[in-house]
């Protein structure tokens, strides 16, 4: 028997062939170091024309202009942290989940122009991958630590005060790394990377607890890596990166998958690495990560999605 050449690499499951599919379009390129690891993480609009991305094992967060397309470096963080996250508060300030540094995970608190104002959590036993906030101003984070001998990992959410910390789920997830919150933050909704799996959490009256008869597993998905960061659109389409296969899942509010974002060369094995995608404030305008393991090319995509940005705390 002979793989043909459609799935050698990344073959898309039969029931996911028949998805609206899309292929996106390259629009920028992020340096890559000589040495040491490349691989594009964390996108987030600092504003509505300049788009953060990180290279995660280089320390390095980057801003892309989407105007002009001019990329630039906005910031190399301490201590070797590892950015994979990135959300900004309505005050300005940009928390980045460091799931890695010479002190263990964090979250880093960056001014505007990029200094740090202080750090959280440091020396936690979490691996704190992702975070989002919610209109009163905590945010939930994801623990990408965890093994299937020891499914230590949950969901967490942080009071406005930045010291309260609830469990969502405090155990029994192999390594949960994309959050998105529902329009109406009604619904949280958890990627378990080593798991293959999307989680729906219908949130209690307190906006942290989970509704008795309402944590559900709508959807298992196929292959390696596994399901990465996740976004949500102002109609609460969901994006879920599809890490280590080159595509973008969407589903619609109910955990229905109903598109797919494929990223060029993928046919090819290349730029496998996808992880995040990002739209552009008041806009329908969606950008997609992806990086390449063997070359260490990192790229940023482009393609309209299905619905305007959720805009959400920071520009309330």
């Amino acid at each position: 028997m002979k793989y043909s050449e459609q799935n050698k690499y990344f073959p898309i499951p039969d029931n996911e062939k028949n998805l609206d599919t899309v292929t996106a379009t390259e629009f920028a390129t992020i340096p890559s170091e000589s040495t040491g690891m490349n691989f594009l993480e964390g996108l987030w609009f600092k504003d509505k024309d300049n788009l953060f991305v990180c290279n995660t094992f280089q320390s390095k967060i980057y801003l892309v202009n989407v105007q002009t397309k001019a990329v630039s470096l906005f910031a190399t963080l301490p201590d070797h942290a590892f950015p994979t996250g990135i959300n900004v508060h309505s005050n300005g300030n940009i928390y980045v989940a460091c799931s890695g540094s010479d002190e263990g995970s964090m979250v880093l608190v960056l001014s505007n122009e990029g200094t740090v104002l202080k750090k959280l959590f440091v020396g936690t036993t979490k691996s704190i991958d992702d975070l989002v906030f919610d209109k009163k101003g905590g945010f939930f984070f994801t623990d990408l630590a965890g093994t299937h001998n020891k499914r230590t990992a949950g969901v967490f959410y942080v009071e406005p005060d930045l010291e309260t910390v609830h469990s969502v789920v405090d155990s029994g997830m192999v390594a949960t790394n994309g959050v998105a919150l529902s329009p109406d933050e009604k619904i949280l909704w958890i990627t378990d990377f080593g798991d293959g799996k999307l989680y729906r959490f219908n949130l209690a009256e307190d906006g942290h607890s989970i509704q008795p008869y309402n944590s559900l597993t709508p959807y298992t998905f196929t292959g390696a890596d596994g399901p990465d960061s996740a976004t949500i659109d102002a109609d609460g389409n969901l994006y879920v990166a599809m890490c280590g296969q080159a595509r973008y899942l969407i589903f619609n509010q109910n955990g229905f998958p109903i598109g797919q974002v494929l990223i060029p060369g993928r046919e090819q094995g290349k730029m496998a690495k996808s992880t995040h995608m990002a739209i552009r404030p008041f806009t329908n305008q969606g950008f997609f990560c992806a990086s390449d393991p063997n070359t260490g090319e990192c790229k940023i995509y482009e393609t309209d999605v299905y619905a305007k940005a959720n805009l959400g705390l920071q520009f309330s």
